[in-house]
């Protein structure tokens, strides 16, 4: 009996090197294939569906991209590529220097590579403000901005001056000294600063550039009075088109900013068509 078990293991072995090094190889992302390549010395990666779809859709994730990665697992499936360029966090706050290297990521994946001049951005907290200070500068260069827990403001999230009775949050405040430090403000300049999320809007709803937001009704970190909320009516005033899906169901963690996302196929659904639009109204 031990000899027999003993041949089993031996037989067993190589199926289970082989699976540690396939849940390990660099080269996937959760069953996929996934490129990798340096936009100067900053690491960045191209998730690569089976087969593309007409035009070269992708999505553009700002941050965390191995989080809730149902949405970017069915895009691909779908026949979406998946960009991402690897920032030190300490670095991702939409500052001037970051938007420099999001220009040349862009610049090559579109001009050198041949994907679409439309992406969709995707991203979650921080990420909004990569996002936002993005797509402003370039409104016709952006299909729709989908975003988890969107920051309105810097004052928001990561400051945590906003407090009011229903939000009693002290923010993050070492990424606010960091978020200072890449934008060279004093606190002072970033108390005043006037491009956040939610301001100067305009280029983007006469873009129609459609919005979808989700959150968490209770999110202590990033209150949806203070965020999602306040770049919806901003935006709908304007005339930009919005979709807010509050997540209700499922985990609802750390103080209710970690939420189940209840509708990926719905989301990936919202992308795929935004995206597919810009791309025949650009071969007109």
């Amino acid at each position: 009996m031990r000899n027999y078990f003993l041949i089993i293991c031996v037989l067993l072995l190589p199926a289970a090197i082989w699976a540690q090094k396939k849940e390990t190889d660099p080269n996937t992302w959760h069953g996929f294939k996934r490129l990798h390549f340096t936009i100067d010395s900053t690491p960045a990666y191209m998730v690569v569906p089976a087969k593309a779809l007409p035009g070269n859709p992708w999505l553009w994730r700002s941050y965390s991209p191995d989080f809730h990665i149902e949405i970017d697992s069915i895009l691909v499936a779908k026949g979406f590529h998946i960009g991402f360029l690897d920032v030190n966090n300490k670095l991702l706050y939409g500052q001037p220097a970051l938007m420099q290297q999001w220009e040349k990521f862009y610049d090559y994946l579109v001009n050198e590579k041949h994907f679409a001049a439309t992406p969709a951005l995707e991203g979650a907290v921080r990420g909004t403000l990569c996002e936002f200070a993005w797509a402003k500068k370039h409104p016709d260069k952006v299909s729709c901005i989908y975003s988890e827990n969107p920051v309105s403001e810097i004052k928001s999230w990561p400051g945590g001056k906003l407090k009011d009775a229903a939000f009693k949050g002290s923010g993050a405040p070492d990424n606010w000294n960091q978020l200072k430090s890449a934008y060279g403000f004093t606190e002072e300049e970033a108390l005043q600063y006037h491009d956040n999320p939610k301001d100067n809007l305009e280029q983007l709803a006469d873009h129609q550039v459609p919005l979808y937001f989700s959150f968490g009704l209770h999110d202590q970190l990033i209150p949806m009075d203070q965020n999602a909320l306040v770049i919806a009516n901003n935006y709908v005033k304007l005339g930009g088109p919005v979709t807010l899906r509050p997540m209700t169901k499922g985990k609802q963690e750390a103080n209710g900013h970690h939420v189940t996302i209840e509708n990926p196929e719905a989301i990936a659904d919202f992308i795929i068509r935004a995206s597919m639009t810009k791309i025949a109204e650009n071969k007109r």
